[in-house]
């Protein structure tokens, strides 16, 4: 019963809906407010399992490392305080992918120079940067097929979450890669955004892993410098796919000239305070965000090393987490609660059955051998 609560409460949208489930499945179940208690009882045993590392199975040596990670947002309340939501909030949660995955034959050649259909798409790009898209005929149509880039392959995941401050989340997340033997794979790989946590985390706990910055959260960087820089919906998207392409071929220096050489020439940037100029701002943020970066832009090396170049399994993830931990009138009591459900929903996607593996095991269940003086109990 305990596992069939944890299982179902890590998927339903509420304590009160898994409650509801499980009664009509089985027949028979605990309350909503039971559902919560043992929720925060096994978060809290989940947490303290995962400083112990311990290890249940055997691991393999990826032929392909890669890990990766991301920010989300929760609302909290105050754990304290009478009835109702008091004290609320929202607060950052640190999220963590580790995937093994095949390795691709190393090239001496670029596998695909060219930017790929994908992200000639007028549409999709202006999806990926979260605006309008230019009120233009995407001519990708009529282009002969590109060659689309492959990477590896996942074989297995696991995922942390946490509502931990991102120097105790990077060592969780050290934990879990040498549970995971990421640091004797041959290709190690550390994929992040722009945020300058993800980095310290790299910088500090996996120096020997190459870095490299999600090519898709350039593109939106590109896309909005894009549009400051033309004045027309055509000449923007013609803009964009010359700056995109470059970065893609790893000609990040000479885009940051572009961009610079563009604000230099700019009468509108020679005005005071031009950071806060909306004709100015994309382009200094792209400027920016690419220097910060271009150590880890390198994507002409990564194809031909058989490397990842997205975190859009990182989004992926996050979006699944999100599923369970953000809805409407959603509060989670700050931290005890929150931290209970992300542990729980974060290990129910793990690929490797650790949250079945734990319930099964734990003092409690039927399975689980006692030593005598239990069993005499």
């Amino acid at each position: 019963m305990v596992a069939a609560v944890i299982h179902v409460t890590a998927e339903t949208r509420s304590f009160g809906r898994a409650a509801l489930t499980i009664e009509r499945v089985l027949g028979h179940g605990p309350s909503a407010k039971t559902i919560e208690r043992l929720v925060r009882q096994i978060g809290a045993e989940l947490a303290t399992r995962n400083e112990a590392a311990t290890i249940e199975k055997e691991m393999v040596v990826p032929e392909v490392a890669v890990a990766s990670c991301d920010g989300g947002r929760i609302r909290t309340r105050a754990a304290d305080a009478p009835p109702g939501v008091h004290g609320p909030a929202w607060r950052e949660t640190k999220n963590a992918s580790f995937e093994r995955m095949t390795a691709p034959a190393i090239s001496e050649k670029d596998p695909c120079p060219e930017l790929p259909q994908t992200f000639r798409r007028v549409a999709h790009v202006a999806q990926i940067a979260e605006t309008a898209a230019f009120s233009v005929v995407s001519p990708d149509k009529a282009d002969p097929p590109r060659p689309v880039y492959q990477g590896p392959k996942r074989v297995l995941r696991t995922c942390l979450a946490s509502m931990a401050c991102s120097d105790d989340f990077g060592v969780q997340m050290e934990r879990e890669a040498r549970r995971r033997k990421f640091f004797q794979a041959d290709r190690r790989v550390f994929i992040g955004d722009g945020q300058a946590w993800n980095w310290s985390i790299r910088e500090e706990r996996f120096p020997t892993f190459t870095p490299v910055l999600d090519f898709i959260h350039a593109i939106q960087y590109l896309y909005a410098a894009a549009a400051a820089w033309e004045e027309d919906d055509a000449a923007r998207w013609t803009r964009y796919l010359e700056l995109a392409e470059a970065v893609w071929q790893g000609q990040v220096e000479e885009v940051i000239a572009a961009i610079e050489t563009e604000l230099a020439a700019s009468d509108v940037a020679k005005g005071d305070d031009v950071s806060e100029n909306p004709l100015v701002r994309p382009l200094l943020d792209a400027a920016r965000y690419l220097r910060n970066n271009r150590r880890r832009m390198d994507y002409p090396r990564y194809r031909r090393e058989g490397l990842p170049i997205t975190s859009s399994p990182m989004e992926s993830l996050i979006k699944q987490i999100n599923h369970r931990v953000k809805g409407t009138e959603m509060f989670w009591n700050d931290p005890a609660g929150a931290e209970a459900i992300l542990q729980i929903r974060a290990a129910s996607l793990c690929d490797d059955g650790r949250l079945d593996d734990y319930l099964r095991r734990r003092p409690g269940s039927p399975y689980t051998r006692r030593p005598p003086q239990m069993q005499a109990a």
